[in-house]
């Protein structure tokens, strides 16, 4: 475990698997991490107006993303972790398996219960889908 991605959702869960890694860097020497918050792409339906107003609701969620990403940057930095913050529009697991091969990661570490409730009674939970859809260890922090 070198180089980990960690899909942070600013949930209490997401952010002990952070606190998971500021505790294994004291034993782990030269860890990198990747944190990547992902927003949903915008929906709309008909006519909506114009591909500017778009861009600025896309623009909107990629600043969001960076708030909830300051939460995770700030302990990892203060542990001396080297860290970088990754923001992406679209689906988690795509977003997350994209980002594991683009960012030659080694490790997934994230928690197990994220913001999304509803959507894992409707879908699984996110976890379980990128433990099936990345192709490296997925280390889940209750």
């Amino acid at each position: 475990m070198r180089n980990v991605l960690v899909p942070f959702d600013g949930s209490p869960s997401a952010k002990r698997a952070i606190q998971y890694l500021v505790d294994s860097a004291r034993s782990t020497s030269g860890l990198s991490v990747h944190v990547l918050n992902v927003q949903a792409e915008p929906t709309f339906f008909g006519d909506f107006g114009s591909a500017t107003m778009i861009e600025q609701f896309n623009a909107s969620a990629l600043k969001h993303a960076r708030e909830i990403n300051a939460e995770a940057l700030a302990p990892l930095a203060a542990a001396n972790v080297r860290c970088e913050a990754h923001e992406a529009l679209g689906e988690v697991v795509a977003a997350v398996t994209h980002a594991v091969e683009e960012f030659g990661c080694d490790t997934v570490v994230m928690g197990t219960r994220g913001m999304s409730s509803l959507g894992n009674l409707l879908m699984g939970s996110v976890a379980s889908r990128v433990v099936h859809g990345v192709p490296v260890p997925v280390l889940l922090v209750k």
